[in-house]
């Protein structure tokens, strides 16, 4: 049985006004561009790519902080590109996000205890003091911080520890849906697995779904159901996990994967170098937005923008040579 879609994006653009200056007439960055895809409930759904791709501006437009300029967002079925600002306070229960550096996410004039209970007392959740009190220790405990700490201020922390604060504030409303935007890139390489697994251990005790940001393709591996590879501010392909590492379509999907190192020395693998630098999302490319860069560009590449095709269940690829699969299939120089 199909699992049922907890948040449905249509077409969704975010394109951002670059002010008309001395002989440079009024542009737009094209920050998100076009781009559709659901998340089934109880999955995690990673969108994965380089800096400045538009993953982070996605979720920004998810969560009401950022208003998209064109396209649908809904969730559980409430468009949320149209809600009323008091609709979206009351939605906020139910999708939270973990920031990227626990450094800067934390108040450090305001006590661990204090940032844990704020979204209580926005939402008015709780009878009183002592109770909202009792749910944030309850919550600290339960990501790893002992109750005795409520008092502690965040630099009294180490940066695990300070990842795991984030992830309490966003748990203690016990929302339905959180995304969770490159939670683990500021942390040692060594406390990064902690911190998955306390994501994963959450997931499963509190039937969560999650919107998974990163640019490490060995985390999202690690932790997503389904994956959606961006270049930038289009998808280019997603999949499931496995489907895409044992057999990634998209050249750009292929080049990132071949950056991943392996654990066992005897496995060689050719790395795909791609010439040039990614353009600029000002000026960027007719056509296809990676065929200025592609190994395999054809001469109609930069004449029209792929439509994104599914070329086998659950299977999708923006690139006019998924009609030549079978020509390049485990072709490993590409």
């Amino acid at each position: 049985m199909k699992a049922e879609n907890i948040l449905e994006v249509k077409n969704l653009k975010k394109y951002f006004s670059v002010q008309k200056t001395l002989h440079i007439e009024p542009k737009s960055v094209k920050a998100v561009d076009d781009v559709s895809f659901s998340v089934a409930r109880g999955e995690t759904f990673s969108l994965v790519g380089e800096s400045g791709c538009g993953k982070s501006t996605t979720a920004r437009c998810i969560l009401g902080l950022t208003h998209a300029t064109d396209g649908s967002i809904l969730f559980e079925g409430n468009e949320l590109t149209t809600m009323k600002p008091r609709e979206q306070r009351r939605n906020a229960c139910r999708m939270q996000m973990i920031f990227q550096d626990p450094y800067l996410s934390l108040d450090p004039r305001v006590p661990v205890g204090k940032i844990i209970e704020e979204p209580l007392e926005i939402h008015h959740v709780g009878k009183n003091k002592e109770e909202r009190m009792e749910m944030a220790m309850d919550i600290l405990e339960k990501v790893g911080i002992r109750p005795d700490q409520y008092y502690r201020y965040p630099h009294e922390f180490s940066g695990g520890q300070r990842q795991r604060i984030g992830i309490a504030r966003a748990l203690i409303l016990k929302p339905e849906f959180i995304i969770c935007d490159e939670p683990v890139s500021a942390l040692d390489v060594s406390i990064q697995s902690q911190v998955l697994n306390l994501l994963e251990e959450m997931k499963q005790r509190l039937n969560m779904t999650y919107l998974f940001i990163s640019h490490n393709m060995s985390v999202v591996r690690y932790i997503s159901d389904r994956i959606g590879v961006m270049y930038l501010g289009h998808l280019v392909e997603f999949a499931d996990t496995d489907e895409l590492f044992l057999n990634p379509l998209h050249p750009y999907t292929r080049a990132l994967l071949s950056a991943v190192p392996e654990a066992d020395p005897r496995v060689k693998k050719e790395q795909i170098l791609l010439e040039g630098d990614i353009p600029s999302p000002l000026d960027p490319p007719s056509g296809c937005v990676f065929h200025n860069r592609c190994p395999r560009t054809k001469t109609y590449c930069g004449d029209a923008v792929p439509s994104f095709t599914e070329v086998k269940p659950g299977h999708y690829v923006s690139c006019f040579l998924s009609r030549e699969i079978e020509y390049y299939k485990g072709d490993t120089a590409l």
